[in-house]
């Protein structure tokens, strides 16, 4: 009896070690998505000291700031060269940012590869016209131009805050929206994507067939290790007194 249960113990332990571990090991964690957000600013040549006064108002909004364009590459985009010794990486942006030349087709994919590298949803094109500075903003995820064109103030100095808002108001980040109220119900809300509610041992179908296999392989073991030969023979008398 004692192999009997020694052996349903062993094939019991087997089974259950594989599902076990698959409870007790954690879920692998999801990689973080990066979301595009904010525009960068990009003069065409000879549009520089245009660019840079916009490029400053838009870099001041939250809603748009680029997380990833610090002032050394906000410059470099904005036309400026680098600095003695710049890292290679500047020097190769603006050589990239030289070779832009407006809504043709090589440069419309420059700006795509652009505004992926910063993670933007998009480029605000800055160029001249005679004595005429305008913007218009590449949309990273069309890969088009907006139909829009941007302007300085009227007046003397070269300002860009009407323009700013424009675009702080068409790209900038979208509120969270609140979310509705719940109704004062008892009944549980619905979830979507809910992660699924985890099993017990003793819910699988797994567990159930190595009980079976268990008990089958120990029956097996105990008739054939019983003492059933033909040679022995018990006999039980009674000695009369």
């Amino acid at each position: 009896m004692r192999q009997l249960i020694s052996a349903a113990c062993l094939v019991v332990a087997v089974a259950m070690a594989p599902m076990a571990a698959a409870q007790t090991s954690p879920a692998p964690a999801a990689a973080p998505i990066s979301t595009p957000a904010g525009v960068g600013v990009i003069a065409l040549a000879g549009a520089s000291d245009a660019a840079w006064p916009l490029a400053r108002a838009l870099y001041a909004e939250p809603s748009v700031r680029a997380s990833g364009i610090d002032e050394a590459h906000a410059r470099v985009l904005c036309g400026e060269p680098p600095t003695p010794g710049a890292p290679q990486e500047l020097r190769d942006l603006a050589a990239t940012i030289g070779a832009v030349r407006g809504d043709d087709a090589p440069s419309r994919a420059i700006l795509a590869e652009i505004a992926r590298r910063f993670s933007v949803r998009g480029l605000v094109l800055v160029g001249v016209d005679g004595m005429h500075p305008s913007a218009r903003v590449f949309q990273a995820a069309a890969g088009t131009f907006d139909p829009a064109t941007y302007e300085p103030d009227a007046g003397a100095s070269l300002s860009w805050s009407a323009a700013a808002r424009l675009i702080v108001q068409s790209f900038g980040s979208a509120a969270t929206p609140l979310a509705a109220p719940a109704f004062a119900t008892h009944e549980e809300p619905i979830i979507q994507n809910s992660p699924p509610r985890p099993r017990h041992f003793y819910e699988s179908g797994w567990f159930w067939g190595a009980l079976a296999a268990a008990a089958f392989g120990g029956g097996a073991i105990y008739l054939a290790t019983r003492d059933n030969g033909s040679q022995t023979i018990h006999l039980q008398a009674e000695i009369p007194h």
